[in-house]
């Protein structure tokens, strides 16, 4: 994701003084990833819909509640994306807990495969990924989605998610493990 922050700022700036331009600006640039966000973290498209018009929607009716000292534009949207997306899974219950059993001692097995994502090429199989995807606790499923989809850095992440790149990395770690275990489980992957 390219460093726009500046831009953003400005934009934002814009925004608070009620510019449609710098509004349609953001919209243009973010809504798309807000979406794929939301998207992969619920699996479900009118849930990732509502949540991204909602994100707009509390920038038309809040313009002055981003603060720049607590981080990046980017970075708020995802964040207000992040919570609506987690309150409306909570109100839905879709989150299938991930069963972690039978993983011990088998994580240096598992480790040898770490780029899972790159050998996943047919519907069948990204259908597979999807499913073991949402069926992640959500603290893996959100260092999956943004640094394995949406190419997000672990400093970037680690920031939309307030805490440190060591932790972004470890949970990758995790996370993948956790896919591959999933995935082979269900037959997806040998």
């Amino acid at each position: 994701m390219p460093d726009l922050t500046r831009g953003d700022q400005e934009l934002y700036k814009q925004l608070a003084k009620g510019c449609e331009e710098a509004f349609s600006a953001l919209y243009e640039r973010y809504q798309g990833p807000l979406f794929r966000f939301a998207w992969h973290m619920s699996g479900n498209d009118a849930m990732a819909e509502d949540v991204t018009q909602e994100v707009f929607m509390q920038l038309i009716r809040n313009p002055n509640s981003y603060d720049p000292a607590k981080g990046s534009v980017v970075g708020y949207l995802f964040g207000i994306a992040r919570n609506l997306t987690r309150r409306r899974m909570d109100r839905t219950r879709l989150d299938e807990p991930f069963s972690e059993d039978g993983m011990e001692g088998n994580e240096a097995a598992l480790a040898s495969a770490t780029d899972l994502l790159a050998d996943l090429t047919r519907a069948d199989l990204l259908e597979c990924l999807q499913k073991a995807v949402l069926a992640l606790p959500e603290q893996y499923r959100e260092v999956i989605v943004m640094c394995d989809l949406e190419e997000m850095s672990y400093p970037d992440a680690a920031q939309f998610l307030q805490c440190p790149p060591g932790t972004i990395a470890s949970r990758l770690h995790r996370a993948r493990l956790m896919l591959k275990a999933r995935l082979e489980c269900q037959g997806c992957v040998k």
